[in-house]
This record gives structure tokens, sequence and C-alpha cells, in this order.
């Protein structure tokens, strides 16, 4: 029987409910009921663009909803505002959960970005005749910088926006919401406990202005008359109470000797500012240390890395500080509390930013879901599908091409010959090829290099980073703040919007690691399951309206097995990207709780334990990817990978190669592509073999004869 095409048929190769059922004669019509346009459209990609439009909306919906909350209850001063004040663990609890919900709002719009994206570069069936006529092809199932010379301009362009509109959302989106912390400088004193004494102190000022003596002052009457500022603590409690970068929790210190001689002899030991690393010069004996006055003169290491020895001194009594007379022995501490000032604010113009993204995302978004459109091959199974139904006359006579020899012969120019003449019969080799043979040479050279580039680049400036502070960085815990693992370049800006740009800009090398690797990855699976075809019958695999015998895709473009250690891997990354380099801001007060802004910080910290884990997850990843690479494909399948003319190529099941009248043998078969196929050798007349899916039984190609 002779199907003829209309030319709408041709123009719409994935085939509708209806025009299964008026083909598929080996399907039973009971049991394939008639399903309404609501039902076909239920399974359709449009409404995945609807759904990714309707999420899109959701988000920016919250987006505007903050905004306008934010503006109308929290003045706006310099392009910030402060959504709370106070408690620092509170607004620590507070920036954590909602970052989260931003990771989340984030992992919802880029997820739907990302679909509508692989929807404007799948090819259309369209698409890749104008390919093949010009003697090129298209990539199906993965992302494609090629398809993108063949699609339509209007797709191109909507591609394109989305891809720049994704750029604040990495880049700010995580940032329009940051925490500062309110940081006290303060003043170290020396002298017996101050509580029921009765004399004025007796001060020895050691050169100190008249301001700290008058706050000594006011510290011993404070002190002596019971005021609940003030607290008592023991060496080991002093010395976790103070052995940190910022102070935010206590201010003044007076050092209390183990007796009490009943003098009332005082001394000023010296003060703290807020650390402010753009202005510090490296010296080699602080190590970059701001509670230095903790520890000996030189110890041979860090203070920091001292402090476990000092709790252990302050432990056994023995606990000594150095002051102009000499070593201070010191029993307890009396401090001073002070109030907690941390800040969780927003930037205007990170917020609006974001939103303008959101807002172009959703146009694009809306205008895909409405206007009426080819449906996209997002799948290999969407492309033997459509070349089933209406087979590619340009493949025909070419059953066994890889997509390596096609993608080596279209680099020669035709020279006025037919394309038909670069393809004589060829030999079978029943020998599996390893699933790295799905990727092309130069995709695997690009991503080698990439990620070769960024963990070398990352190493190398944690080296910079560690020696420029005598190592003693190695000592900063992941994501907290550390004086010893702060940016401290004189000229580093001290923006806002600049440094919050400067520390997400691993997040966004890694997104675009992440997407080479995905992709690497989806062609590989597409290609082992593409071989599977070789040895037992099956459906196939369609992203839209499956029917008979096909299968929906997988929900996340790949088997389980390989998306979630995936993702898993790349949320875990994310994270110790976080942790590795990450916004400071701090607000310096000065003692009695007045503002210093000139050393107010904002900068970048880093973490180098959190830098070498992520260098190593890369690391690992890679080595997964290259392990998973030498796997072997299930059979000798000719490995098409994601190239449309090597896939169109197997679909010719009722081609004769030896019939000289090749328009009586190359007629479709009525809905073969909605059956249980198999790969493989069908049975023509001749000397030479042909190999095509087949509803029907098909035999194992013989080793090294010919088909075409």
């Amino acid at each position: 029987m002779e199907l003829k095409m209309s030319k709408d048929d041709h123009e719409a190769p994935l085939i509708t409910g209806n025009s299964c059922r008026s083909q598929c004669t080996n399907v039973d019509k009971e049991d394939q009921p008639r399903r309404s346009r609501l039902q076909r459209w239920r399974y359709g990609w449009k409404v995945t663009v609807s759904l990714a439009s309707a999420a899109c909306v959701f988000v920016l919906a919250f987006n505007l909803g903050f905004l306008s909350w934010a503006a109308a209850r929290h003045r706006v001063h310099g392009g910030q505002g402060v959504l709370y004040e106070g408690n620092c663990d509170h607004v620590r609890h507070l920036s954590t959960g909602i970052h989260l919900l931003i990771n989340i709002l984030g992992t919802i719009l880029l997820g739907a970005s990302n679909y509508c994206m692989q929807c404007l570069c799948a090819p259309t069936r369209r698409d890749i005749d104008k390919a093949h006529a010009k003697g090129n092809w298209l990539d199906v199932g993965v992302p494609s910088f090629r398809n993108l010379l063949y699609v339509s301009r209007s797709r191109s362009f909507m591609w394109i926006v989305l891809v720049v509109s994704s750029f604040p959302l990495h880049l700010v989106y995580n940032s329009t919401i940051f925490s500062t912390t309110a940081a006290y400088s303060y003043t170290i004193f020396a002298g017996p406990n101050p509580m029921g004494k009765s004399a004025p102190p007796n001060i020895t000022a050691n050169g100190f202005p008249d301001e700290v003596q008058a706050n000594l002052t006011q510290f011993y009457n404070d002190a002596r008359n019971g005021s609940d500022e003030y607290e008592l603590m023991d060496g080991s409690e002093c010395i976790n109470a103070y052995a940190t970068t910022y102070q935010t929790k206590y201010g003044d210190v007076l050092l209390i000797p183990p007796t009490d001689n009943g003098t009332n002899q005082y001394a000023v030991v010296g003060g703290q500012s807020v650390f402010n690393p753009t202005l510090y010069i490296p010296a080699p004996q602080l190590k970059g240390d701001p509670s230095q006055w903790l520890c000996p003169p030189a110890p041979n290491d860090s203070c920091s890395s001292y402090v476990p020895r000092l709790q252990s001194q302050a432990d056994q009594g023995t606990w000594v500080v150095q002051v102009d007379s000499g070593n201070y022995r010191v029993d307890s501490c009396l401090v001073r509390k002070v109030p907690e000032l941390c800040k969780l604010q927003y930037s205007l113009a990170l917020t609006i930013s974001v939103i303008v993204a959101n807002v172009i995302k959703c146009v694009i978004m809306l205008y895909m879901a409405i206007t009426s459109a080819e449906p996209p091959m997002l799948t290999t199974g969407d492309a033997v599908a459509s070349f089933l139904h209406q087979p590619d006359n340009i493949t025909r006579r070419k059953c066994l091409v890889t997509q390596k020899q096609f993608q080596i012969k279209s680099h020669y120019p035709l020279h006025g010959k037919s394309i038909d003449d670069w393809y004589e019969p060829l030999a079978y080799s029943a020998k599996p090829k390893r699933w790295s043979s799905a990727v092309s040479s130069p995709r695997w050279a690009i991503i080698s290099l990439i990620w070769a580039a960024s963990a070398c680049g990352f190493s190398a400036l944690l080296i910079i980073g560690v020696e420029s502070d005598g190592g003693a960085a190695w000592d900063a815990e992941f994501g907290v703040i550390s004086a010893k693992a702060l940016i401290r370049d004189g000229g580093w800006t001290t923006s806002v919007i600049s440094n919050t740009i400067l520390a997400n800009i691993p997040q966004l090398i890694f997104s675009a690691l992440y997407f080479c690797f995905n992709s690497i990855l989806t062609s590989m699976a597409s290609a082992a399951e593409w071989s599977r075809f070789g040895l037992s019958r099956r459906g196939l695999r369609v992203s839209w309206n499956p029917q008979g015998s096909q299968r929906s895709s997988y929900f996340l473009s790949l088997p389980y097995r390989y998306a979630i250690p995936l993702m898993s891997c790349s949320a875990l990354l994310h994270w110790l990207i976080s942790q590795s380099f990450f916004l400071v801001g701090i607000d310096a007060y000065k003692v009695g709780y007045g503002r210093t802004p000139e050393n107010d910080v904002m900068t970048c910290g880093y973490t180098p334990r959190a830098i070498i884990s992520g260098i190593s997850i890369g690391i690992f990843m890679f080595i997964c990817l290259i392990a998973v690479s030498c796997k072997k494909l299930a059979s000798g399948m000719p490995v098409a990978g994601s190239c449309t003319f090597a896939i169109g190529a197997a679909c010719h099941p009722n081609y004769n190669p030896n019939n000289q009248d090749e328009s009586k043998s190359s007629d479709p078969l009525e809905g073969i592509e909605f059956m249980r196929l198999q790969w493989g050798a069908v049975p023509v007349d001749g000397p030479v073999g042909h190999c095509a899916f087949s509803e029907k039984s098909v035999e194992i190609p013989q080793e090294w004869n010919l088909y075409q």
C-alpha cells in the first residue's frame, strides 16, 4: 500500500493521536481509545512550557511582592534597606532560611528557563530537512549551538535572550538579601575585680589618651555598682569569647589576676579596633590575627591555632598576657556585654535587576506557550518516530553510517556530486563501541580544557591567597569569617554590587561546567539506550503524547541512576562553592556604641578547606565521567549519537538497496513508530543487505557483510 503525504503531513511529522488511529492497522482500535484535545494537550510539549510559564509568573509575583513590601515598610538608604536588626544568631537563622527559599525559587526559574531553551534550540522536522538538503546535520536530545543556525531567527533570538537573562540569576539573585555583622572595637584593661570596691581606681595609662582613662573609670564604677551589663568569665571562657575576628557580643574586658592584693591599681593593656583587611599591612608576627593580645608576643603558630594551648593554660592557672610591665597572669575576666546590632538587608538595585530578568523570561515563556508552533524533537525517540512516519530520502542508502563518519564527510564540499555518491555499501562490525564514541572529539577536548583550567585556576588563586598570609588561612572554618581568609588588597572594591558579582562568579563558572557535563552524559546515555535496540524489541521513548508501545521520556532527561547522583554532586558542589568564596559585610562600632563607618568592611572571604573540597569533588565528577565513557555499548549497532543524519539513516525498514526502482521500496509503513521496535538486518532480495528499525523479526547483522 502506498501512503501519499500531504505538505502538512511533511511539516508536522510528530504524529497526533488521530493520525495514529487512522494508520496503525496493527494496533487494536478498542485498545486505543480516542483521546480528547485536552488529553492530547496534557501529554504535549506545550503543557510543560505552560507549566514553566506558570512557575516563572509565580516567582515574579513573589519577587514583586517582596519588593513592594520591603520598599513600603523599610526605608532605603544608599540603595540598601534593612529588613531586620538585632540578635546576630537570629539574623543568621533568618538569612539561612531566606537563602534556602531564594535557592528554591532560583532553581525553579532556571529549570523552567532551561527547558524552554531546550525547546527553542531543538530542531523540528522542517529544520532537519533543510539541513540535510544542504549536506549538514543537526543535534537531537542535547543542547546544541549548531541548531541555532537552522532554527528560525525568532527562536534563536529568544534562546539568546533567555541565556542573557539567566546571568543576573546566577550572579546576584542569591545576594539580593544579605546580612551584615555589627563588630565592636574594645579596650583591654588589667586589674583586680572592682565588685565590692569603694575607693576610686589608680590608673596607669601607659600613654593612652584621656578618653581611654575615662572609659576605664566608667567601667570600674559601673562594675562596682553591680550593673547587669557585665559578666564574669573564667579564663577559658574569656579566651573563647575574644578569640574571634569580629567581636559582636562583648566590648571592653578587664583581666583579673589570681589574687587580690587589696589595691586599686589598674592598667590599660591595649585596644582592639575593628579589623579592616583593606587597611591591613601584613606583618609576619601578627599573621592576620586581630586578637593577638591573647597570645604570647611571637608564637610559632598563628594565634588562632594557639588557642587550644591557651585554654589548657587557663585551666591550669598559667595563662599570661604580655603587658608593658611584663607577663600578667590572668585568672578570670570581667567583660562588658554590648547590644547585638546585626542586620538583614536587601539591595534595591540587585532586586530590580532580578525582577527585570524575571519579566523577560516570563514574556518569552508565555509567548512560547500561547503561539502555535511545530513540535520540536526533544529526544532521539522523537526523531526516530518522525523518520519512520516520513522517511528521509537523503539518508536512504546509508544504513550503517555513524555520527563520526558523517561528521568527517560533512566537512568536505560536494563538488557538484550528489551526497549519495559519498556512500557505498559498508561492512558491518559487530564489535561494540565505547560510550565515549557518542561524543565528538572537539566536545571532549572543550570540556577537558575547561575543567582543567577551572581546577588549575582555583588552585592557583588558593595558593596565592594562602601564601600571602603565611599559611594561616588553612585554619579558617567553612563559611566562617576569619581575618586570615579575607581579601586584603587595598585597591579591592567596597561596593556591595561589585563584591556580590565577584563572589558569585565561581557559581557561574560551575554552572557552565555542569551544562557541558550534563550534555556529554546525556549524549552517552542516549547512545546506550539506542544500542539496546540492537538486542531486544522495545518502544520508542518520546517527549510528548506517547501512544501504543511508546514510552515517556525521563523527567530529568537522564536515567535516574545517573541523574540523581549528578544532581546530588551538583548540589554539594554549589554549597561548597558558596562556602569557598562569599560576601563579607561588617558595620564598625566604637566603644560607647557609636558608629565608625571609616572602619566598615565590604569584601569577600574565602575558605581554603572548602575550596580544596570543591576542587576534589569536581575532579571526582570528571573521573566518574571518564569511567562511564569507558563502558561498552550493548551491541554493535552504529553509534548515531545526537546526529539527525545517522538517526534518519536507520529508519528505512521498507527499503531494498538491490531494487533499481527505489521509489517502490521506500514507502513508509503504517503506524510502525507506535510499536515495539528492534534494529537489525531486515529481509531483502539481493547480495547487499539492509539494516533498519522494524516492528517485525530482524536478524543480527553478519560480521563484515555488506549493508546499504
